[in-house]
């Protein structure tokens, strides 16, 4: 991103009294019903929502460290019955569309091997199998129909729209690999934000 303005950000951002709510969520201090942690960690997105549109209004690119694709998948993985995916994703409608979101896949040992992991709620091997199974199956448009608790409600638009944007990186390897997977699909969204095919108007969630 040489030569360009860039802004990073990180989701949830643990630094506003909500993130604070949820910072104690996620280190289990605190405990918390599904339906409200996944409330808070979308009016923690929606805290910054402003700050993002400003900041895109103004050319600047945003990476940002998880958003509301995470949001929703994380929450859907509980399997919780009345927390399907299009319940997760409608405190999301309003909100940016990002151009893309990268889905960074390790398997589970691999991470681990990496050190700083285990330490979360959500840090634990059945949940993350749980995500990386619905990260995939969204990139790929595929839904599983014995899991009508997930996908229940999502409708064929929305379900397009997700998959479209979500794409899968091996995350194996070495830093300067990754970033050379990392590169080599987003450098075309660049070039067509550059040419003015994306980006005018910013994309909201439908």
């Amino acid at each position: 991103m040489e030569g360009r303005k860039v802004k990073t950000m990180r989701f949830p951002d643990r630094s506003t009294p909500i993130g604070q709510m949820i910072d104690a969520y996620l280190k289990s201090d605190v405990q918390m019903e599904d339906h409200v942690i996944h409330l808070l960690f979308s009016a923690n997105r929606w805290e910054a929502a402003d700050q993002i549109k400003s900041l895109l209004a103004s050319g600047t690119t945003i990476i940002c460290d998880r958003f509301y694709h995470s949001g929703m998948i994380y929450s859907a993985a509980k399997l919780n019955p009345s927390l399907s995916l299009s319940w997760a994703r409608d405190p999301e409608r309003g909100l940016p569309r990002p151009d893309m979101a990268l889905f960074l896949d390790l398997d589970e040992d691999t991470a681990k091997a990496r050190g700083g992991w285990g330490g979360e709620v959500y840090e634990k091997a059945e949940m993350q199998k749980k995500v990386r199974e619905l990260f995939r199956e969204l990139s790929m448009g595929v839904r599983d129909a014995q899991r009508p608790e997930i996908h229940g409600g999502l409708d064929d638009v929305q379900w397009r729209m997700e998959s479209e944007d979500l794409v899968v990186v091996d995350a194996s390897g070495s830093v300067d690999e990754v970033a050379g997977r990392i590169w080599g699909r987003v450098q075309t969204r660049v070039d067509q934000v550059e040419k003015g095919h994306r980006g005018e108007p910013v994309r909201i969630v439908q």
